[in-house]
């Protein structure tokens, strides 16, 4: 008797039942939400259920149902690194590219959330920013995934925009929205502390150079209202502060990386968020630098004992030559030296003599 094997079709529903109720038991919703949400986006269940796309089901249904939950990082004291992170910036603003790179974004928003709220500011998304993930969601050139994801991200900013996390830059721009970037951070980073929040390492190097640029100028003052101006008064501090003028890429889990560029080999590399200006050394170059130092302490050493050494053999010299001069002068015997010593008494005694003689003639004559 023949194996009994199931057909093609109950095979796909099967599939296809155990990743909607697997998902509708992690959202804690119906089976029919969770089909008619994925349909929303172009999923289709029933046809062809992907499992290796299940992460991806996930991120549609926590865009669409709001439900961000399983997004949040449990690493130990990272809530306060991040916090630490965020608070000098007066504004955030984040490019298209971290909003689509895979489920990062997510983390990062909700982890930031709170911080965001506690310390009163806004995530910013510019318009050309929505238009570019409107262009995206029907580009048959791009990846199913990235098409997936520049439709459901808009519902996600649009809820985070009506919790005050979010906030939608009218800026008016056109062209190239990386050149506008340029120009907007030139212009209000001239009174703010900004990051810009990119996976472009292009435009992050314009944006770390610019930040350097205007660290040269004085940091003008935030206009406010006039009754900020009658309620709150500005410490005179504030006037003095120097630019600062961030870029970060997300990486894995939203965490936060920011460039530097290394002003030795003027490249560009990315690192943990450290309270400095962003022209700093890169390891290789630090290490190569130091390298060269060690050698150049090395050849002071060497050339201090090479003078050392000279200096102890002139002395060596001068000690032998005149213990050569020594051993050439003539050595005189005891007898020749009493001999020596009468011949200067009896000249001593002839020349008083002489003058008492002299004195005692002047006498008689006077």
């Amino acid at each position: 008797m023949g194996t009994i094997r199931p057909r093609r079709g109950h095979t796909k529903a099967k599939a296809q039942t155990d990743i909607v109720g697997l998902l509708a038991s992690e959202f804690k919703l119906g089976s029919d939400r969770i089909a008619t949400t994925l349909r929303s986006v172009g999923i289709n269940v029933q046809q062809s259920p992907q499992a290796d796309e299940i992460d991806l089901y996930r991120e549609v249904i926590a865009c669409k149902v709001g439900d961000r939950s399983r997004y949040t990082n449990t690493i130990e004291g990272y809530a306060e690194a991040l916090d630490e992170q965020l608070r000098s910036f007066d504004e955030i603003y984040v490019d298209t590219a971290p909003i689509l790179q895979e489920d990062w974004f997510l983390y990062f928003v909700n982890d930031a959330m709170e911080i965001i709220k506690r310390r009163k500011k806004k995530l910013i998304v510019l318009e050309k920013t929505l238009e570019e993930l409107h262009g995206l969601k029907n580009n048959p050139e791009k990846d199913r995934a990235v098409r997936i994801r520049a439709t459901i991200r808009p519902d996600l900013l649009r809820t985070l925009a009506r919790r005050g996390v979010v906030r939608i830059g009218d800026t008016g721009s056109i062209g190239i929205a990386d050149d506008h970037l340029v120009r907007l951070f030139a212009h209000v980073g001239a009174a703010m502390d900004l990051l810009l929040i990119t996976q472009d390492r292009g435009l992050s190097e314009r944006i770390v150079r610019l930040g350097q640029e205007m660290e040269q100028k004085p940091k003008q003052e935030i206009k406010r209202r006039w009754y900020q101006r009658l309620l709150v008064r500005t410490p005179a501090k504030e006037a003095v502060v120097g630019h600062r003028m961030v870029a970060c890429k997300l990486v894995e889990k939203g965490r936060l990386k920011r460039l530097y560029i290394c002003p030795e080999c003027n490249e560009s590399y990315y690192d943990d968020l450290h309270p400095c200006g962003g022209i700093v050394l890169c390891g290789r170059c630090y290490l190569r630098l130091k390298e060269e130092e060690e050698r150049q302490v090395e050849a002071n050493r060497k050339k201090r004992e090479a003078e050392l050494k000279a200096e102890e053999e002139r002395q060596r010299r001068m000690e032998e030559e005149e213990k050569r001069l020594e051993a050439l002068r003539p050595k005189q015997t005891v007898g020749q030296r009493i001999a020596e010593q009468k011949r200067r008494l009896c000249r001593l005694f002839i020349a008083i003599g002489a003058s008492v003689a002299t004195a005692l003639i002047l006498i008689a004559v006077l």
